[in-house]
């Protein structure tokens, strides 16, 4: 089994086939029932609130492994700091740092005269803060991940996996507002619950492929260890 568990293609072609498998599930099974599903307390962002339980218990049981050496103590703390940004983002932490307009990670948020300045320091240095991260891990890694993916590194193909699905289900969740703003008309109700289907169940993979990412990175280094 940890021969799969370590191939390049497990992660991309597992959680397509689990992913696909789920949607068909609710459009066949639920279809009914999703304005309960898609609801902000509906089955599916209860879900994916659990979700990221895997990918605290990875980060508990994989955290001596990364604290004992020197080398990746750092880029394990910020990827600690990035699962937990990821999950109070799922939690709503955009709508609790303001108190009169709806999300505080938006340029209208900063440029609104009405929004307390001491909301847009906290927001601001928040943001800054995740961008700095962001910025030091692509500073450090994009070049090899770059170079290793190309030889089918399988860290790098998960990683890919889950910056392709993010970088997809984000799309998705923009793609009604942008339709509406390019053409002034919205999108036909069955197409936008569809669309909402996808960047939800999507959103729910997110942390389970992160876990996995960790997991196979330990199983890698600790086979090569041996």
């Amino acid at each position: 089994m940890k021969k799969y568990l370590v191939s390049p293609l497990f992660a991309p072609v597992c959680f397509s086939l689990v992913w696909l498998f789920w949607m068909c599930c609710i459009f066949v099974f639920q279809y009914d029932k999703l304005p309960l599903l898609l609801d902000e307390t509906g089955l599916l962002e209860q879900l994916t609130d659990f979700a990221y339980l895997p990918l605290l218990l990875t980060y508990i049981f994989i955290a001596k492994f990364f604290l004992t050496n020197t080398e990746k103590r750092n880029d394990f703390i910020i990827f600690v700091l990035l699962g937990v940004s990821a999950f109070l983002r799922e939690k709503g932490i955009q709508h609790w740092l303001t108190s009169h307009d709806t999300t505080a990670f938006k340029s209208r948020f900063f440029l609104n005269p009405n929004n307390p300045l001491s909301e847009k320091i906290i927001a601001g240095s928040i943001l800054l803060l995740f961008f700095v991260l962001i910025a030091y891990l692509a500073v450090k890694y994009t070049k090899h991940l770059i170079t290793s993916f190309f030889k089918m590194n399988p860290t790098t193909w998960s990683i890919a996996t889950l910056c392709t699905l993010g970088v997809f289900g984000k799309f998705v969740d923009r793609f009604p507002s942008n339709y509406k703003r390019s053409y002034g008309i919205s999108l036909p109700e069955e197409l936008r619950l569809n669309l909402n289907i996808v960047e939800e169940t999507s959103e729910l993979f997110l942390p389970l492929i992160a876990a996995f990412i960790f997991w196979q990175y330990w199983l890698i280094q600790k086979k090569s260890a041996n």
